[in-house]
């Protein structure tokens, strides 16, 4: 279920109702994040501060990769070691929600991945080889990231503040997985990195 018709609890202001499945908004006109539980709106925290950065990727402007396309929705920021990046909700034209990451011009897109087992975050260092669902997978990246700022929707509960541990494994093609570590559990998302030279942009968006 999507935010149509509905109103941020803290200022009144209207929600957007781009996803049908959304569980979190930043309200546009407050500071504010609001979480949809069991048909109830909540105050879940503060959007953060965002600064605009020119960018191809803008949230409500369609962009092309190849033969696919993809509506930005939510745009989450975060920070590690070696500065911020930015992860894009977006729908695609099957109207399935997938990540793309942009990290000063690196691009990557992910879709919600089911690892099929049991990890410990010990078994992940540097270096180490993964089995996922039958096939090789190498960790190439290791690092702790925290999010400062959020603008959209998204499929699930965001926290300005939420610091998590995350993995990038480099698998068969050039296949990317992604695995994030918080509160005792692991998400993973799956895809590729892009060539951002092949990305355009259909519309000025909103």
């Amino acid at each position: 279920m999507g935010f149509d018709g509905m109103n941020c609890p803290n200022c009144g202001g209207e929600l957007p109702a781009t996803v049908l499945h959304a569980k979190m908004v930043a309200c546009e006109y407050c500071e504010s994040t609001v979480l949809l539980e069991d048909d109830a709106l909540k105050t879940a925290g503060t959007k953060g501060v965002m600064a605009r950065e020119p960018s191809l990727f803008a949230l409500g402007r369609t962009l092309t990769y190849r033969r696919e396309t993809f509506l930005p929705v939510g745009q989450a920021r975060f920070s590690y070691a070696q500065g911020w990046w930015d992860e894009f909700w977006a729908v695609d034209g099957g109207g399935d929600g997938v990540w793309v990451s942009v990290d000063e011009g690196e691009i990557a897109v992910e879709r919600p991945y089911d690892i099929g087992i049991s990890l410990s975050p010990a078994r992940l260092s540097l270096g180490a080889n993964i089995a996922l669902n039958g096939e090789q997978f190498t960790v190439t990246e290791a690092d702790r990231a925290t999010c400062t700022a959020l603008r959209g929707e998204f499929p699930e509960a965001l926290f300005v503040g939420q610091t998590y541990d995350y993995w990038h494994l480099f698998g068969p093609l050039g296949r990317l997985v992604t695995l994030e570590y918080s509160d005792g559990e692991f998400a993973a998302s799956e895809g590729v990195w892009v060539d951002p030279y092949l990305i355009r942009s259909e519309n000025a968006g909103a």
